[in-house]
């Protein structure tokens, strides 16, 4: 073991007490192999004598039952207490390290960590998975042969599938996949939430003229609901937004009242990077392929998420937030969650009962790129980019920028270990050969990291929160504290 002259511990590592007992957080992302240990947990006594690390204090002047502690050495090792001359400092929007790969940046991303060479620990891990071939194992597309062979297996319903549908690049290209290219018969269905763009809204109208065949339902929910439920979520979760959940609960007992066999959504590989690739190890690790969970398992779990308004059991693992997000929005909408539940609870009883399974695009392989996919709309479609917009990442949301906003003041803070997502989706989106480095960088500058989004100041009117004021209760601070 190194001997420390003035040990502390490494930039975004904080000690933190849970419901499990105290644990060592890292806020950032290692590189493999210890992009995985982000949590450990520690003993009772090292965890009150680990404040003692302040980087001043000389190591002989240390409880010895500090610096003599087993795990204190490993630490020392794994290079997680470090001297004080060697803690990493904070980047700046002017002075950061980015990947030579990809776009990511440790200004975006504090505590992202890089290799010898500068490339980042998000691009280790996909070369990493993508060399073990365990990419993607839990989360993998669906391909064109299982399409056609469900639709000519299916004598139950009129529809072969469900495409939950927002007038973005995304969804238009799934819709426009299945219904005219694989010919399967689709229901379409579109939750209109207040903050679609108008460009979306239009896609909508015009894909129902390209496809005469196909069968369109829009479902709303009171603005006053939604606008309770947003401000509240912005209070309990630290962003307003209630999609995708909200869309499920409305949509998936239609699709059990069908007969529907699947619902198809427009997430995008790159959208699930971190759950496919560097979490690859947190979710199967060894685990013999037959031992994972068939689609309708994986179903029947994702709906438990989000019905299921709990806690999430790790508050700092990479997915609390997203158990939290869906925890409250079911809590803030439960009356819209009745018929669900009902589904959930009968699904649970009867293993032979049919359900919808929950199924994507190989998105990575069918677009060629970004780009492409979109020209072809265009042509396909009819298909519109909002005025001004440049990046194609995300293209229904009028607040997308806002969620970018909340995520990386939230991150930025310590406040959660999840990613701001866009730029973790652009980076891969880069590696994955979707869009090009130069073009993914302008799309970073447009996202709502580096300057305040305009929509953000009509949103707080919009929800009645004032700011200014001093009227920023729970986690709305993150975001609005310091504006």
């Amino acid at each position: 073991m190194r001997t420390l002259q003035h040990p502390v511990l490494q930039y975004r590592w904080q000690v933190k007490e849970t419901n499990a007992g105290a644990q060592l957080v890292y806020f950032g992302l290692r590189n493999p192999p210890n992009h995985t240990r982000n949590i450990i947990p520690l003993p009772r006594e090292l965890a009150d004598r680990l404040q003692l690390l302040d980087g001043r204090t000389a190591a002989k002047d240390l409880p010895s039952d500090l610096t003599g502690h087993e795990m204190y050495a490993r630490l020392v090792t794994e290079g997680i207490i470090v001297e004080a001359r060697e803690i990493r400092q904070p980047a700046s929007r002017d002075n950061f390290q980015q990947c030579v790969r990809c776009v990511t940046n440790d200004y975006v991303l504090p505590g992202l960590e890089f290799d010898a060479n500068g490339l980042c620990a998000f691009c280790q891990c996909y070369e990493l998975a993508e060399r073990s071939g365990q990419g993607a194992i839990m989360q993998d597309g669906i391909t064109d042969e299982d399409l056609v062979r469900f639709s000519s297996e299916n004598t139950r319903s009129r529809f072969d599938a469900m495409v939950l549908y927002t007038g973005g690049k995304d969804s238009t290209y799934l819709l426009w996949y299945l219904a005219k290219r694989l010919k399967l018969r689709v229901l379409v269905a579109s939750w209109n939430m207040p903050y679609t763009n108008d460009t979306c809204r239009e896609n909508m109208r015009r894909a129902m003229r390209v496809l005469p065949d196909v069968e369109f339902v829009e479902r709303t929910l009171p603005w006053s609901m939604i606008r309770q439920a947003m401000r509240d979520q912005f209070e309990r979760v630290g962003h307003p937004c209630l999609c995708p959940t909200v869309a499920h609960a409305l949509f998936y007992p239609l699709a059990v009242q069908e007969n529907i066999p699947m619902i198809m959504h427009g997430v995008e590989e790159v959208q699930l990077a971190v759950m496919n690739y560097v979490m690859t190890e947190i979710k199967s690790g060894q685990t013999p392929r037959e031992q994972i969970p068939d689609h309708r398992s994986e179903t029947l779990n994702f709906l438990r998420m989000v019905t299921k308004a709990l806690e999430p059991p790790q508050p700092y693992s990479l997915t609390a937030d997203l158990v939290r997000h869906m925890s409250s929005v079911k809590k803030l909408l439960a009356p819209v969650y009745g018929p669900l539940d009902d589904i959930l609870a009968r699904a649970e009883n009867d293993p032979n009962m049919p359900i919808p399974i929950l199924r994507r695009l190989k998105s990575n392989t069918v677009y060629g790129t970004w780009a492409k996919a979109a020209e072809l709309m265009k042509q396909e479609m009819d298909w519109h980019m909002p005025p001004g917009q440049k990046g194609l990442l995300h293209t229904s949301c009028r607040i997308e920028k806002v969620k970018d906003l909340c995520q990386f003041k939230r991150f930025q803070g310590a406040g959660t270990t999840f990613f701001p997502q866009a730029i973790v989706e652009l980076g891969a989106g880069v590696y994955f050969g979707l869009v090009s480095r130069e073009d993914a960088l302008e799309e970073l500058q447009e996202s709502g990291y580096y300057h305040e989004p305009q929509v953000l100041s009509v949103l707080t009117h919009d929800l009645g929160i004032d700011s200014g004021q001093g009227q920023v209760p729970g986690e709305m601070a993150w975001v609005l504290g310091d504006r």
